[in-house]
């Protein structure tokens, strides 16, 4: 069917403009780009086990936990964080926290990374990242979600990500600052880092990065850390890692052929990379995080 505007233009003559990609069109155009990918919607209940013995442990993607029942609560840089019940809780990725649970908790939580420019998550090192508080929650709610036996459609996961975004927003205020300082300091590398999407695997090598950079190695190298803080090497780690994820939790491949799609040498060098970046090997990874029995066909 054609679309066409039979829109009288008189209606337009005292429209005001708030925003639009004609006006103020930096703004917008980073709002439009800037994505939550929702990798899944997971429950548990969780008791001591859940502690992590004193040591300080973080997830490479951020997390959301709705606390329906007990108490828990994480320790960052000394300053103690309560998980109380009825609560929603922002815990970014690449923040390691100690973990401290005495009593049995009902959680949801939620898994994603976000995204501005293609594969570079602006929250990874957004320098005030730090467990937050969201908001409170309506318990009763969660667990009409929980007890449903109908598969959660795609209206619902729109809806469900649209207000886990609308959360974030509210319990970030620097949201801002902390996108633009990002895209500041990657912007430079723009090109490089639609290489890397277009050609993304383990065979990738600093040496390619350089050359469309139009730069030698190790001057590339030291720039990148300049401006982002990171090497090259680790960036490229970060994005291949959140591929071999997706791969793992939605293709239902093998780890043989998820290994050969991603260009690692071997189904052993990427079970060892992945067990590096996760802590966990990408089969176990399947079983715990998609549902998929390790003794299933689609898991060997």
């Amino acid at each position: 069917m054609r679309a066409t505007d039979t829109t009288d233009p008189r209606t337009y003559e005292h429209v005001r403009i708030h925003t639009s990609q004609m006006h103020g069109g930096r703004e917008h155009n980073v709002a439009e780009r800037f994505r939550m990918h929702l990798i899944g919607m997971y429950s548990n209940t969780v008791g001591p086990e859940w502690s992590s013995g004193g040591r300080s442990e973080g997830d490479c993607v951020h997390h959301i936990n709705l606390n329906l029942t007990g108490r828990r609560r994480v320790i960052f840089r000394g300053k103690t964080y309560d998980l109380n019940p009825g609560e929603a809780w922002y815990l970014p990725a690449n923040t390691p926290v100690e973990r401290y649970c005495e009593e049995i908790c009902e959680i949801v939580y939620f898994k994603f990374f976000c995204e501005c420019l293609p594969g570079v998550d602006p929250l990874l090192d957004w320098e005030t990242r730090e467990p937050r508080r969201m908001r409170k929650i309506d318990v009763n709610e969660w667990r009409t979600w929980l007890e449903s036996d109908k598969p959660i459609g795609i209206a619902s996961i729109l809806g469900l990500r649209g207000r886990l975004m609308w959360w974030m927003v509210q319990a970030i205020p620097e949201l801002d600052a902390a996108i633009s300082q990002h895209l500041a300091k990657h912007s430079r590398f723009s090109k490089v880092l639609h290489h890397i999407e277009s050609h993304l695997g383990a065979d990738l090598r600093l040496a390619d990065l350089a050359q469309v950079h139009g730069t030698g190695t190790a001057a590339f190298s030291a720039a990148f850390v300049r401006s982002t803080g990171i090497s090259p090497k680790e960036y490229l780690n970060r994005r291949l890692n959140q591929e071999a994820i997706r791969w793992v939790l939605t293709s239902g491949l093998k780890m043989k052929e998820i290994a050969e799609n991603l260009r690692f040498n071997d189904e052993y060098y990427f079970s060892r990379f992945f067990q590096k970046q996760n802590g966990i090997s990408p089969l176990r990874y399947r079983s715990l995080l998609s549902g998929t029995q390790v003794g299933s066909r689609n898991s060997d």
